[in-house]
This record gives C-alpha cells, structure tokens and sequence, in this order.
C-alpha cells in the first residue's frame, strides 16, 4: 500500500498538469488507499487537527441542508471527506519517513526544470514546445494549454524545489540565481496575484534559511528587482499587464478605484453582498455561481458590475464567507491557524525546509485582498490542501 501511496503523490503534479480528470482520480485512489490502511496505527487520528477537520466536515454537512441548492453543494461536501482521507494517508506517509519524500522531491525537481524550460521556450517562440500559446498577450500557457494556470503551478513547485536545494546544501551562488531566476520567470509568466505570492513567498523563505547575512540579503533584493525592472522595461505584453491593465492602481486612491472597475472588485463586492444577506450560514459551497447573477447583487459604483456572475468570487475569506457564512468561516480559521502554529512550531524544532515551505504556501494562499483560486475547486483546491498535508506531515513528537 506504502508503494501505491508513494507513486500516486510522486505522479501527482503531472497529475496537476493533465487536468481536472487525473487530479479526481488522485483524490479517489488515495482516499481509498486511506480507508484500506484505516486500521494502522495512526498519530493522526490522535491530533487536535484531525478533530478541526471532522469539526469542518460536520458543519459543511449541516450547511449542506440549508443550501440554497443542495445539487451544487454536496458533491464538494463529499470531496472534502475525500480531503481529509488523503490528508490522513500524506500524514502516514510522511510520518513513517522522509527518505521516500526526498526520492519524490528529485523527481519534482527534474520535473520542474523541464517545465522552466518550456516556459522559457513559449516566452522566446510565442508557443510551448507541444505548441500550445496564450490566448491572453503577456500571459504563457506551458503544458496547461487553454488553462492559464501554470502561474499557480510554478508558485506550488517553486517553494518546494528550492527547499531541496537548499536543505541538500547546495552552493550560496547556486540557491541564489535559482531564486532569481524564480521570481523572474514567475513575473513573464503574468499571473499577477501568482507572481505577488511567489515573490512574498520566496522573500520569506529564503530570509529564514538562506544562510548569508542581511546585507547580501537586501543585495540580493535590489539585485532582483533590478532585473525584473529590466524585463518590463524590454517587453510591451509585460507592460500592459503589470502597468497599462492596472494603471490606475497608482493613483490616488487607486486600489479603490481599480476594484470599482475591475472584475474582480464586481466579483468581491458581490460576495460582500451575499455574505450580509446570510451572515451565519451563506448560501451553501458552489452555490456563488447561482446567487451572483440575481439583479439584487447589481451596483452601479461598480463598473463591470454586468460581469459580476463567475464560480466564485476568486478570494478565498470571501468565498467562504459567501459560501459558507460567518460560523463556516471562523471554523475554517480555526483549523488553518491552530495547523499553522503547530506546524510553525514543529519547523522552529526540527529545520525541515519542506515544511517551512508548505507552511509559506499556505499562508501566502490566504493574503486578503489578492485574487484566488476557490478554495474547493479541482485544481487551486487540490494543490491547497495537498500542500495543507505535507505541511502537517512533518509534524513530530509535537502537540498537533
């Protein structure tokens, strides 16, 4: 069963990359591998987080039962059970050894690197090596095709990648045109909340276990946003995504006044709306979709307030608000913040940069205000409680 566990979040990535079909069938294949080794021993189902999971699982049940449409909420109900069984199985995995997670990190590695180089190859060409291209000037597709999420992908990865070089004590000189080169991929791929979160990410990582003192650190900075200045400056597609779409950003009042005429403020205002029309309980886990298109949510002071309809309101403490009210969304935090502490405290202990890692993904995913992906859906939501596993898998001979 061990061997099974290992491939599957081995192969998980390529999962990520082949779409919503693979990544179920990650979900369900671990899950029962999950439920087949429910006898063993198992730390987990000891843990304070386990119980905080469960917590969640029976209020998104009670949710689920005054959902303004059940038929929407409860396949994403089941699939968080779903989540908490492969949490379950990456905690045993992880927790029986880190040897086999150090083979699977090689592998993402070598991966990783195939996936830079196509991106590269797309930034030079136009279009990936398969051929695929954007359909959006200033943003790349890589092996993701009509999905442009490869952004995400490369922020999940990245962290991960790092910590691997940096933990196998790799050359100051290497780590750090590694992290430069990062950052400046992730800035030309054009995901501008990805490229914000990596950056925070890497920024954050690499200050906590770089070993170079504070002056090469801030070099380092200013060495990096030299070069990413460089780039904008070299490539009219980058300057009408970071500067000509958002433009009003920098002005007075300028975030204000880019949610007031951007989609995602339409989308936000509206979810703002839905979480005050049901404050406890929302309107119940995919149901965002339904209530966003009713005329009561239309505002004028927002100008694509047309456009406010989508899944979900692309921000996580909104989605939840929205989705799930106020007692889902305090449960939520509950669990994410007690796991965070405990796994903060677990890192302070043990170093392991794997976990500082996962710890960092979690909590950049959870900036305010920065667009998301939904926290349930396939793809965003999958690599988001998958890095939730990992992170809590390291957890040892501490409290959890």
């Amino acid at each position: 069963m061990t061997r099974l566990t290992f491939f599957l979040i081995l192969l998980f990535p390529i999962f990520l990359i082949t779409g919503n079909f693979l990544i179920n069938f990650f979900y369900i294949c671990i899950s029962i591998l999950s439920i087949l080794n429910f006898k063993q021993k198992n730390d987990f189902f000891r843990s304070n987080i386990f119980y905080l999971l469960i917590f969640f699982l029976i209020y998104l049940f009670i949710n689920l039962l005054l959902s303004v449409n059940f038929s929407n909420s409860y396949p994403r109900v089941i699939k968080f059970l779903l989540i908490i069984l492969f949490v379950k199985e990456i905690f045993n995995f992880n927790y029986k050894g880190e040897i086999c997670f150090e083979k699977i990190i090689k592998f993402w590695t070598i991966l990783y690197i195939i996936i830079t180089i196509d991106i590269l190859f797309e930034l030079i060409f136009g279009f990936n090596t398969l051929g695929y291209k954007s359909y959006l000037e200033g943003r790349v597709a890589s092996f993701f095709g009509d999905e442009l999420v490869v952004g995400t992908f490369y922020h999940f990865l990245s962290l991960l990648v790092l910590s691997y070089f940096i933990k196998n004590k790799y050359s100051n000189f290497l780590v750090i045109l590694l992290i430069i080169t990062i950052i400046s991929i992730s800035f030309m791929i054009g995901e501008r909340a990805n490229f914000l979160k990596l950056f925070f990410s890497i920024l954050l990582l690499s200050s906590l276990i770089l070993k170079i003192d504070f002056i090469k650190k801030t070099g380092l900075v200013f060495l990096t946003l030299l070069i990413i200045s460089s780039i904008f400056y070299t490539n009219d597609g980058l300057k009408k995504r970071y500067y000509n779409q958002i433009s009003i950003i920098y002005s007075i009042d300028g975030f204000k006044k880019y949610f007031k005429e951007s989609q995602y403020g339409a989308h936000q205002n509206t979810a703002y709306e839905i979480f005050k029309d049901n404050i406890l309980f929302g309107v119940g886990l995919k149901n965002f979709r339904e209530e966003s298109k009713k005329s009561i949510y239309e505002n004028s002071d927002y100008k694509k307030t047309n456009e406010r309809q989508a899944t979900h309101p692309h921000q996580i403490h909104l989605e939840l608000l929205s989705e799930l009210g106020l007692i889902g969304y305090i449960l939520f935090l509950i669990l994410i913040t007690h796991s965070i502490i405990v796994s903060a405290k677990n890192y302070s202990v043990k170093k392991n940069p794997y976990q500082l890692s996962t710890l960092i993904y979690i909590l950049s995913c959870l900036i305010p205000l920065i667009p998301s992906g939904s926290l349930f859906s396939t793809f965003f939501g999958g690599i988001f409680w998958f890095s939730f596993g990992l992170m809590i898998s390291f957890n040892k001979k501490i409290k959890t």
